[in-house]
């Protein structure tokens, strides 16, 4: 159950965050991507939801095995086997206007946008408000006031 609640607020952090307008012409016709880094169980569940809609683009979920390849995505979910490679990959998403999300223990004390967290055996979320504000990513107040705890510097 817990991998598919994962991929639930995953699909829904994309709703209340807000990208920078694109200097490009219409965008629109271009997938919303989330890029996934490692073995996880929300693969699957969110591979069953691509193709919906998110801010009127359909998802594209993609299993990325190389840094390069997250130039492309508007979500990176990084899973807690590549802990060994979190630090090149936040350097690598670091100011590109992507979300970063994860279930590492401390993910956003180590820079990363948002952490799963378990508390009282129930899912929660950290936010870092100044990473996101790097990126140029906008956090809606609807999605702040959900999280558990917003790092602010």
């Amino acid at each position: 159950m817990e991998p598919k609640l994962k991929a639930a607020f995953i699909y829904n952090f994309a709703k209340f965050v807000d990208w920078p307008v694109t200097q490009r012409a219409d965008i629109s016709y271009q997938p919303f991507v989330i890029g996934i880094f490692g073995h996880s169980p929300i693969v699957k569940e969110l591979l069953a939801i691509e193709g919906k809609p998110i801010k009127g683009r359909k998802l594209e979920v993609r299993l990325l095995s190389n840094i390069k390849e997250i130039n492309d995505c508007n979500v990176v979910f990084i899973s807690a086997s590549e802990e060994n490679n979190l630090m090149p990959i936040l350097s690598a998403a670091k100011s590109k206007e992507i979300l970063t999300v994860s279930d590492m223990s401390g993910f956003v004390e180590k820079g990363g946008i948002i952490g799963f967290v378990r508390l009282e055996n129930k899912l929660r979320f950290d936010i870092n408000l100044k990473t996101a504000e790097d990126s140029s990513l906008k956090i809606r107040s609807d999605l702040l006031t959900l999280a558990r705890k917003i790092k602010k510097e």
